[in-house]
């Protein structure tokens, strides 16, 4: 488990399926919570462009342990 203090502001761009920009701000309060939005969004690690967790850039280690649990829970793809 990612070790953040809940709830957590998140602010996501990623590019949707026809490759228009999108944004998304939301409050988390769990990362079961912060994995739902990525399956609900279709956010993939391939086309996530930046993710920030309380005005802070989120590391790429983590991005990737975040992709990875949601894979193995089957909820999408990396």
């Amino acid at each position: 488990m990612i070790v953040v203090g809940y709830p957590i502001w998140i602010r996501l761009e990623y590019r949707n399926e026809v490759g228009s920009m999108i944004g998304l701000t939301a409050s988390v309060c769990s990362e079961a919570d912060f994995l739902d939005i990525l399956e609900r969004c279709g956010v993939t690690r391939s086309n996530l462009l930046t993710v920030q967790i309380n005005d802070k850039d989120y590391s790429v280690s983590r991005l990737n342990t975040l992709f990875t649990k949601l894979q193995a829970e089957g909820r999408g793809s990396a």
